[in-house]
């Protein structure tokens, strides 16, 4: 029994590679939660922009996984650099009375994952796996109005899995998975004080990661952003973002079972607006941290931008 104990201990590591209890596949979304905060909900003007921009996530997960009558102990953490480039195009003309954007994202990424599974009394196994690569790209249209002092935007985002990914315990920036992202974003700001509230909700449709069989559930996401013009240009406040998984994972690859899951996480955020050399710049950045995770990693995120228009 020992020795099948330890089988299993290496397969649940070797193999599957990440945690007893995850929901969507290696328990990130395709996408990319907390990237849309002040001004979620604006379409600029015609113009040609360019955002560099790069983030930081630190989790971890655990929990238990029973196989047949043995129980196992199962964790792991997982820190994800990300840096990319959004090129975004607005022209001249208006469709339907607003502004029409088409964007593509490119990120690359490092990743360091760290696993444990243990069976007492046998010891612990543990594996290490870091690597860097190129992220899964996407597309994306969008069409934005401005009526007064609201503005909203619908949008549809399609993510290619282009990213580095194999099967097993490996060092993967991409999902391997194609997703389709739509939804509706706004923002309405009082003039007279500066306030400001944005909110954006999407629904995420997965496809089946092919090399895997692993059919991750349909997934919803709200973020969302309050703040105050502090001074010229600079807004400040709080934002976050909540995470729920309509429907379950499927598959012959979904071995652990049909799992749903669900993340929050709040913190503060900002937004500055100048000129350098007469050139429109924005800044942007903040810190989330992740609460109420089930199925989900939980951690915390930061991440920072700058936007230049051309």
């Amino acid at each position: 029994m020992r020795i099948l104990i330890a089988v299993m201990l290496f397969a649940l590591v070797g193999v599957s590679g990440v945690s007893p209890a995850v929901s969507d596949e290696a328990g990130f979304s395709t996408y990319g939660l907390g990237s849309s905060a002040f001004d979620a909900g604006v379409t600029p003007p015609a113009g040609t922009y360019i955002t560099f921009g790069s983030g930081f996530y630190s989790g971890k997960i655990g929990g238990a996984v029973t196989l047949g009558d043995v129980t196992l102990n199962a964790g792991a953490r997982v820190d994800f650099f990300q840096a990319f480039i959004n090129g975004l195009y607005v022209p001249d003309q208006k469709v339907l009375g607003g502004n029409f954007g088409l964007s593509v994202t490119i990120p690359t990424g490092h990743i360091r994952m760290n696993a444990e599974v243990s069976a007492p009394p046998l010891p612990a196994v543990e594996r290490e796996t870091s690597g860097w690569g190129l992220g899964d790209i996407t597309t994306k249209a969008q069409l934005g109005w401005q009526v007064g002092n609201f503005a909203h935007t619908a949008y549809v985002q399609v993510v290619a899995p282009s990213g580095r990914y194999a099967v097993g315990f490996q060092p993967d920036i991409g999902l391997n998975r194609p997703g389709i992202d739509t939804g509706w974003s706004f923002t309405w700001t009082e003039k007279a004080s500066k306030f400001q509230v944005n909110g954006k909700l999407g629904v995420t449709f997965n496809f089946e990661n092919t090399l895997t069989n692993y059919q991750s559930g349909t997934d919803f996401h709200f973020e969302w952003a309050v703040g105050q013009e502090v001074c010229p240009g600079l807004v400040v406040g709080v934002g976050g973002y909540d995470f729920r998984q309509l429907t379950a994972d499927s598959g012959s690859g979904a071995i652990l079972g049909p799992f749903k899951g669900t993340v929050d996480a709040i913190g503060p955020a900002f937004s500055y607006t100048t000129l350098i050399d007469k050139t429109p710049v924005i800044l942007s950045g903040h810190f989330y941290q992740e609460f109420n995770a089930k199925k989900r990693w939980e951690g915390n995120s930061s991440m920072l931008s700058a936007t230049v228009r051309f």
